[in-house]
């Protein structure tokens, strides 16, 4: 079936699309800003300031230029260390809003899938500018009221998608250091490795050579998270996996690692805002 441009324009996956190009001058996020996810993906520029970019395992020291790509689900946050001028570009969009950009010739979650295992580049000078150009072509033209915007805001919309994916395709990688503590990458990896088991601070504890209260307090401070919490929102997010894939919200519980189901149907709702079953009948309708 063909999309007309019409369509295209009136979807509510392309209507909630965000983006933004901010400069800040105080915004100082304090040692320990909360960690989130999105359901889509994010393209986020940075330009200038001083940042740390956490996610999942890993952490990154950004410098002017660098480009990452954060995928669905993934647990991230970023941290301003100070008060200089903080300068970004992001973009929030659904792989929905990506298919419906893309042609049968052109695919516009190519990107995204290449990275997978590296997804941070770093743009020349020449390619920034050019990418701040393009974005702020497409805000301009999405928040204003002339003739022609909505046409306008798709075409510069879809050039800006296309030049991430050229980007992320041609620009040559290079080696960001993960600057996480290992203790704390180790106790994500545990905690990964053994999700659908009963994790106890004394099996953390043995396995990884500290005691179990060196390890609440380091993941604590790296991560402004406790364990507790830590597990329960990686369980959550485990078993709204399981339910898009199409399993029953008993599956969804048993393979996420919960016991007892009452339990699960309690955890999932005061984390989502909704039941499980519910959240598994929205997700399932929209394939």
């Amino acid at each position: 079936m063909e999309i007309s441009l019409g369509d295209i324009i009136e979807n509510a996956a392309i209507r909630d699309i965000l983006c933004y190009h901010n400069v800040s001058t105080d915004l100082f996020t304090g040692p320990n800003p909360s960690y989130h996810r999105h359901d889509g993906y994010e393209i986020y520029l940075f330009i200038s300031g001083n940042t740390k970019m956490y996610v999942e395992q890993s952490c990154y020291e950004l410098t002017s230029g660098d480009c990452m790509v954060i995928l669905p689900g993934q647990l991230h946050r970023c941290i301003v260390t100070d008060t200089n001028p903080y300068e970004r570009i992001f973009i929030n969009i659904t792989e929905e809003a990506l298919r419906i950009l893309s042609s049968a010739a052109t695919d516009l979650l190519t990107c995204f899938h290449l990275c997978e295992e590296n997804h941070i580049i770093h743009l020349s000078a020449y390619d920034m500018e050019r990418y701040i150009t393009l974005t702020d072509r497409y805000l301009k033209i999405s928040h204003s009221s002339e003739y022609g915007n909505d046409l306008m805001g798709i075409y510069f919309l879809t050039e800006l998608i296309l030049f991430t994916n050229r980007l992320f395709g041609d620009t040559k990688r290079r080696r960001y250091d993960n600057v996480m503590p290992v203790l704390v990458s180790n106790t994500m990896q545990y905690v990964e490795e053994h999700l659908t088991e009963d994790i106890s601070l004394l099996k953390l504890s043995h396995c990884l050579n500290y005691s179990s209260k060196y390890i609440s307090v380091q993941f604590k401070r790296h991560t402004g998270l406790s364990l507790r919490e830590y597990i329960l929102d990686q369980k959550i997010e485990c078993s709204k996996r399981l339910l898009m894939a199409g399993g029953s919200v008993s599956d969804a519980c048993l393979g996420s690692g919960f016991s007892d189901y009452s339990n699960f149907i309690r955890s999932f709702k005061k984390k989502t805002g909704i039941s499980p079953g519910r959240f598994r009948k929205e997700k399932n309708s929209m394939k």
